[in-house]
């Protein structure tokens, strides 16, 4: 099952699970605001666990507000879960920017007690920033509610975490999907856009393929040796110039924009080896994380 906002604007998913695992059943819910009270009260009967994807980051304005929009939307869930007493675990997918902004060329270590404190007094002392120091507020401020809830509440659920970073795969669905999130900004520079986000809120910092990244949140909701975990979902660092030498290299008859200079490498050290193998439980025995090189290639094959 799959809330959405919209679900008739969504039925194309339907008819792709339907049709790629004839064996199993794909529903859609619809949950038009996950702000709303009790949101989530009508869809959660019955269900053994709950993996909360989403964040309402469209058209806000103000960074209290949004945070305060993002908080309420982790706790809905969280709430309506409590009430179901066959529930017995739940992911929260929060990002990178909950721990760290990227720092290139600096060696810093961060580990799961490490949060992203900087976006908050940042937007204090100057709200107008763009929105990537928003959402880092946000995720950062909405994981630490939801952990205060957990441990004054205590439901008989497991609470996990997942911190992934820029996911670069296939697009299941292209001619509906487009180019969405981190790929739109690939798929600029496949077609030679240099911005300058590639030198301000899109500097070096590290990716996941979207496979692994969702076996990671899967695993960590079914297995009973993940508890109130805080799992980095972080492959191998990777940058624009980065990206662009693997293209060189699979398609050495197209012309490219040339590497940004100094744009540095992320030296950040981090504990994402328990996150390697909790999904490595469903991937299979000594799985490891997919290559940027992977991740890259399978997403421009319907670009070429």
């Amino acid at each position: 099952m799959s809330a959405v906002r919209d679900v008739e604007k969504h039925e194309y998913l339907i008819e792709y699970f339907d049709n790629k695992y004839k064996a199993a059943s794909f529903e859609l819910v619809n949950v038009a605001d996950m702000t709303a009270e009790g949101c989530y009260n009508n869809v959660v009967n019955g269900i053994e666990g709950f993996i909360h994807v989403a964040s309402p980051i469209g058209g806000i304005l103000g960074h209290n507000i949004a945070i305060s929009i993002a908080v309420n939307a982790g706790l809905n869930a969280l709430k309506a879960c409590a009430k179901i007493p066959l529930c017995k675990g739940f992911v929260f997918t929060s990002s990178s920017l909950a721990a760290t902004f990227p720092h290139p060329n600096v060696k810093f270590p961060i580990d799961e007690n490490t949060y992203n404190d900087e976006a908050l007094r940042i937007l204090e002392k100057e709200p107008g920033k763009p929105g990537l120091f928003v959402y880092a507020a946000m995720k950062t401020e909405t994981e630490k509610a939801m952990m205060r809830w957990m441990e004054e509440n205590k439901p008989s659920f497991v609470f996990n975490r997942v911190l992934p970073n820029a996911n670069f795969g296939a697009v299941l669905i292209p001619e509906y999907q487009g180019f969405p999130s981190t790929i739109g900004r690939a798929h600029d520079a496949w077609e030679g856009i240099q911005s300058e986000r590639w030198t301000t809120s899109v500097g070096p910092q590290w990716y996941v393929h979207p496979v692994d990244d969702a076996l990671l949140h899967i695993s960590a909701l079914i297995h009973n040796d993940v508890k109130t975990e805080r799992l980095f979902g972080f492959a191998e660092p990777w940058s624009y110039n980065q990206m662009l030498d693997i293209w060189r290299k699979l398609y050495p008859e197209r012309k490219f924009p040339d590497n940004i200079e100094g744009m540095g490498v992320d030296r950040m050290s981090l504990p994402n080896a328990r996150a390697e193998e909790v999904m490595s439980w469903l991937k299979g025995p000594g799985s490891e994380w997919d290559s940027l090189e992977k991740g890259l290639r399978e997403m421009i094959e319907h670009w070429v």
